[in-house]
């Protein structure tokens, strides 16, 4: 457990490097060391380790990648390696090195340290903002399925998918609806590199990205607002605005569902919930934010001039959804 940020490092270098996208085919140390341009007899100890985690295997000094290190190959489609490279970026790894700060203080250290919000620094790196959006991606498919198997979408017209990033979900679910069309609203620069993304796989015609900062307004005209692992990265305080704003567009005849993993959902695994209060730490470094329970989603949902979401969804996933009741109640 101690040596585990080494085993994170270990796994970046060879993202960075790209030895696992070499080792789809035996090859010596050697080898593997002209391909990356690096030194053969350092990558033939580093290969050790490798060895050790069951990420390649060795035969006559050659090796090659296993089952579970082809999950970090550029090429794989769960996109682990962006998650890599993501959550291993250095701005990110000094904010965990100050939890102690954030556990004193209750409140993020990220901007702190770095002078800059994580939601700058991305916009400030597009390199990085590409890894991050890839990264977020990965999730599309299951959270698509989750909607799909868990809410009535018969008879949606048009979805708009705030904060919806590169539109990894969008496009899973366009796919699932022959007959649906939707919108991914998030920042310009995310919103454009979700039009690109539709539009690889085919969708251009039923989906696009809009520009828009939703905390002060997103498109209207949608027959369902979704917004997926969106509000565990803000405030309860932030949560209401952004809320607030759904709630301006959707008036009182839209959805809202929003998806994200509550902290007392029944039908989550161990290792699925030791991975959430690991999130819910990482909320709290980087933005000062949390991972919440069904109660306080409630609350929020109701502030925002919601009524009482229902919840819908199980495992890892949950949806809750609700309509506009009344004005907003006015803020504390």
């Amino acid at each position: 457990m101690v040596r585990g940020a080494w085993i994170t490092m270990v796994l970046r270098a060879a993202c960075v490097l790209g030895v696992f996208d070499e080792l789809g085919e035996p090859r010596t140390a050697v080898n593997v060391a002209q391909r990356i341009g690096a030194d053969g007899d350092v990558v033939a100890r580093y290969l050790r380790i490798l060895l050790d985690l069951d990420l390649v295997t060795a035969a006559d000094d050659r090796y090659q990648v296993t089952e579970v290190g082809a999950t970090f190959r550029s090429d794989h489609p769960s996109r682990v390696r962006d998650l890599v490279l993501m959550q291993s970026d250095l701005t990110t790894v000094a904010a965990w090195h100050d939890l102690d700060q954030a556990l004193r203080t209750g409140g993020g250290v990220y901007e702190r340290l770095h002078g800059a919000t994580h939601w700058e620094h991305l916009g400030a790196h597009p390199d990085l903002q590409l890894i991050f959006n890839a990264a977020m991606a990965r999730r599309g498919s299951v959270q698509a399925r989750t909607l799909l198997e868990s809410v009535d979408l018969d008879g949606v017209s048009l979805l708009v998918d705030v904060g919806g990033g590169r539109g990894a979900m969008v496009a899973e679910l366009l796919e699932a609806r022959p007959g649906l069309t939707a919108v991914v609203a998030d920042r310009p620069a995310v919103a454009d590199e979700a039009t690109a993304f539709l539009a690889s796989r085919g969708l251009e015609d039923r989906g696009h990205g809009v520009a828009c900062d939703f905390f002060s307004s997103v498109p209207s005209g949608g027959d369902v607002y979704t917004m997926a692992h969106v509000l565990h990265d803000w405030t309860d305080d932030e949560c209401v605005r952004i809320l607030r704003t759904l709630r301006d567009a959707t008036g009182t005849g839209a959805r809202l569902m929003v998806l994200e993993r509550l902290l007392d959902a029944p039908g989550r695994d161990p290792l699925q919930q030791r991975d959430l209060h690991l999130m819910d730490l990482h909320m709290l470094v980087l933005f000062g934010a949390r991972e919440r329970t069904k109660a306080e989603y409630d609350d929020l949902f109701v502030a925002a001039g919601f009524e009482v979401p229902r919840l819908a969804g199980s495992g890892d996933w949950n949806v809750l959804e609700a309509r506009a009741t009344g004005p907003a109640r006015a803020p504390e």
